[in-house]
């Protein structure tokens, strides 16, 4: 976040958002990717946010997490981690560790732990992991606001890219593919314009 808000600051805003879309990714696929919701925890892991703060209860690295005695593509959490409320991550196929969670979905097995889609193995929770990131977003999100010096929601909506003049960069014109109209249904005729 540091690194975001010195870009911010030096008004280097294209260096800005760059460096908060890899945050956001890491971010958001930490509810995905980990057992933080098969764990049942319902609010965001506010150590990703705050350096200060310790990662809850880590599996540590010999600690078998997951079930993979089939040694086939199915696999669970082990009853004990979740008991324990211990935090673990799906590894890919290549990297997995004997014991650990895969990730799952191609090219890794089928099944794993991830919860990118509706229809992933774990996919039941997919939504409540989307919530969840969500949340853990807005989190971050008001945190780096906060931590602005320099007019901070004028700077904050430039981070935005929204701007009340023209930006010192070049416009970089974005194509949408998506038909509003379809995406917005109640939308009146008189209002619809194309994009």
């Amino acid at each position: 976040m540091k690194v975001i808000t010195e870009y911010i600051e030096k008004e280097e805003f294209d260096e800005a958002r760059e460096e908060l879309g890899k945050v956001l990714h890491t971010l958001q696929d930490f509810y995905s990717h980990s057992d933080w919701i098969e764990l049942n925890y319902t609010d965001p892991c506010t150590a990703l946010i705050n350096p200060e703060e310790n990662i809850p209860k880590a599996a540590n690295e010999d600690m078998e997490t997951c079930d993979d005695s089939s040694n086939g593509p199915s696999e669970n959490i082990k009853e004990s981690g979740i008991k324990g409320k211990f935090l673990t991550s799906g590894y890919a196929r290549r990297s997995r560790p004997k014991g650990k969670c895969s990730h799952g979905g191609f090219p890794d097995y089928p099944d794993g732990i991830n919860k990118d889609y509706s229809d992933s193995s774990h996919g039941s929770l997919h939504n409540k992991a989307a919530n969840v990131s969500i949340n853990a977003t807005v989190q971050l999100l008001e945190k780096i606001w906060r931590s602005l010096k320099k007019d901070p929601a004028l700077n904050f909506f430039r981070l935005m890219g929204l701007h009340s003049e023209k930006p010192k960069s070049e416009w970089k014109p974005l194509i949408s593919f998506f038909d509003f109209k379809l995406r917005y249904p109640d939308a009146s005729e008189d209002e619809y314009v194309e994009v």
